[in-house]
């Protein structure tokens, strides 16, 4: 069973330490194993039981009836909340949860459920989004781990995979293709997938190319496929900066319309040979916009 300080169970729920060691005082609702030098060491059930208080807390109950409850009491009322996904209120305790546990089926039918209600753009954004922020965080900080972050992380991204796949798919010519790719170095392709499946979704003929690739075979394949656009996305580049990939490419496709993500490009000033999108909306709104000469 894993151990945990009492650092990381603040980073887990969102609960300080300083509320917790009050809560062991008043309640008694942990029983810490201690070090040698006196550090609080948590296990498996107190992470667990501290993201269910968490979830619950937000949701108006007190702590003072919580810290009575079992932790399958806890969780069995936590469960009744899980797909609760509202603007402000996002419910990623259980997610977190599902991680720690390599629970695939607890982080999917979270993100199934919400989709059913909302939509899978809603879900993403307001769900998906903010869970993989969280993850990046904890594994920052050492609270959880690499197999935990990675398990996580392919779960979601095997599930966008499937949503793409089963998503509208145009009659092949009916639009000319909107090629996505990542620039050679850049392997982060969640957020491409994602706006892939939207692009695919909204009826247009996608081309997905994926991660790391060389510049000259997306000029090639976009030649060949007589694309009129193409979406990329910067992330964590190495050995090159985006207005390197976008001259190189612009040189080469002069009429060709690119339309970029990522949060590199929020560093920079953005060319304006690209059109720039941070979300579903952005890139609807973009498609709303084009002339019908792009995609026929």
């Amino acid at each position: 069973m894993a151990q945990y300080t009492i650092k990381q169970m603040e980073l887990l729920s969102g609960i300080k330490a300083a509320t917790i060691r009050m809560w062991e005082k008043r309640y008694t609702i942990f029983s810490p194993q201690r070090t040698d030098t006196n550090i609080r060491r948590y296990n498996d059930d107190d992470v667990r039981f501290i993201i269910n208080i968490s979830l619950l807390l937000k949701r108006g109950f007190r702590i003072s009836k919580l810290a009575n409850l079992s932790l399958d009491e806890l969780s069995d009322i936590a469960s009744k909340f899980v797909t609760d996904y509202k603007p402000g209120n996002n419910n990623i305790e259980p997610l977190v949860s599902a991680t720690l546990e390599y629970n695939e089926a607890g982080i999917l039918q979270p993100i199934i459920d919400s989709a059913s209600k909302h939509g899978n753009e809603y879900t993403f954004e307001q769900l998906v989004l903010p869970f993989l922020k969280k993850l990046g965080d904890l594994w920052q900080t050492g609270a959880i781990t690499t197999a935990h972050e990675h398990f996580a992380s392919n779960v979601i991204r095997n599930h966008i995979c499937t949503i793409y796949k089963n998503s509208i798919k145009p009659e092949i010519g009916k639009t000319s293709p909107i090629i996505f790719f990542l620039p050679e170095g850049e392997f982060h392709d969640m957020g491409l997938l994602y706006f892939a499946y939207i692009a695919k979704n909204a009826g247009y003929n996608t081309i997905y190319l994926g991660q790391s690739t060389p510049i000259e075979d997306v000029v090639k394949a976009t030649k060949e496929l007589k694309c009129k656009m193409v979406f990329t996305s910067f992330y964590s580049l190495v050995n090159t900066t985006p207005e390197e990939v976008i001259e190189s490419f612009t040189t080469q496709l002069p009429n060709v319309h690119i339309i970029a993500t990522g949060h590199a490009l929020s560093e920079i000033e953005v060319p304006k040979t690209i059109t720039y999108v941070s979300n579903a909306q952005d890139l609807i709104k973009v498609f709303g916009k084009l002339d019908p000469t792009m995609v026929q």
